[in-house]
């Protein structure tokens, strides 16, 4: 998932809970989570572990001012959908 990706589910998000992004470069940090590679190789095993790397960076950087749980299983939905 790109940031730019990730930054239009966050907005899609926000609207419908009324919340605001308190940090984009915490959005770019998530992002990178979920496509990390090191000399070419993912850090990942799977998709579905790149999934959960990419929630639980959502949750732990808190990106959103509030609701940032939920909005971790958003994205997660929306990347497990782009990969599959």
């Amino acid at each position: 998932m790109t940031p730019e990706q990730l930054l239009r589910v966050a907005e899609e998000f926000c609207a419908v809970h009324r919340v605001r992004v308190r940090s984009f470069g915490a959005l770019v940090g998530a992002a990178a989570v979920a496509t990390a590679r090191i000399e070419g190789i993912p850090v990942h095993a799977d998709e579905a572990a790149a999934g959960r790397a990419l929630a639980e960076s959502v949750v732990r950087l808190a990106p959103l001012t509030a609701r940032n749980e939920e909005f971790a299983e958003v994205a997660r939905e929306v990347f497990r959908r782009l990969h599959t």
